[in-house]
């Protein structure tokens, strides 16, 4: 086989790797608090060839056949890197649901989750049956002294995040922030993960509003339409390169 399809099959499935991040960012494109994804991929060289010995008694027998000289490399190939996460703000938008809320600026709300304490940008919160703040998954949301009970009554939640239930406090969301080096982890049902966390400083909820998914469907069905144009062009290289090779053999039979 043609070795310089390996170069350009990696850049094929480099291109289908990006287009199913694309994809899922499409998929989540109403998903309140949901954060943008972007594929980043790395070159990666051949290893270094061997020398051809001065002396051929110095190396074995094996070393010398697959021996090829020193010199730059016609080939580099395509790997992926990393997912790296867009933490730029959503949309606010209204719902008039009294609980729910959006973070303005920095932060993310707290959840306790059966698997530990996890944090989301999704502040589409409801009551469950024991009264607690939950989010649409049913998590509880933290308070700066715990769970948050809200007793029947007439509820209020300023901007700071405080909770009042006729005028008397029962409690007030908990934001935390994260530094700028070492933010959150993506982890499962939209929610991130970190140890790093710290409390966000004069925090502020807009209530009666959601955060919406900060991608932009636009760009990224661009961006989609870009990595589907490059996977098929890949794709007739190693066509043509396939179709040379199997002229190439057929003539060289005549020849013989």
């Amino acid at each position: 086989m043609n070795r310089g399809i390996y170069p350009i099959l990696s850049g094929a499935l480099a291109h289908e790797r990006r287009m199913q991040v694309f994809a899922n960012n499409m998929a989540n494109v109403n998903t309140a608090g949901f954060k943008q994804d972007e594929q980043t991929f790395k070159a990666v060289l051949p290893k270094a060839h061997f020398a051809i010995p001065a002396t051929p008694g110095t190396v074995s027998l094996a070393n010398q056949i697959v021996a090829k000289p020193f010199g730059p490399t016609e080939r580099v190939y395509a790997a992926p890197n990393a997912v790296k996460t867009t933490y730029d703000a959503g949309r606010i938008r209204l719902t008039g649901n009294p609980l729910d809320v959006a973070i303005q600026g920095r932060g993310f709300l707290e959840v306790k989750t059966p698997q530990g304490t996890r944090f989301t940008r999704n502040g589409m919160l409801s009551l469950d049956n024991q009264r607690r703040l939950v989010t649409n998954l049913g998590y509880p949301v933290m308070g700066t002294k715990g769970e948050l009970k809200i007793p029947v009554g007439k509820m209020d939640i300023s901007t700071q995040g405080e909770i009042k239930v006729d005028g008397n406090p029962v409690g007030t969301i908990k934001v935390m922030d994260f530094p700028d080096t070492d933010m959150p982890k993506k982890y499962a049902e939209g929610m991130f993960i970190s140890d790093k966390g710290f409390p966000a400083k004069a925090a502020q909820v807009q209530v009666g509003h959601i955060e919406d998914s900060n991608v932009n469907s636009i760009g990224e069905m661009v961006k989609m339409i870009e990595g589907m144009r490059g996977y098929e062009s890949a794709q007739k290289l190693i066509q043509t390169l396939d179709r040379m090779a199997e002229t190439a053999i057929q003539e060289v039979g005549r020849v013989a």
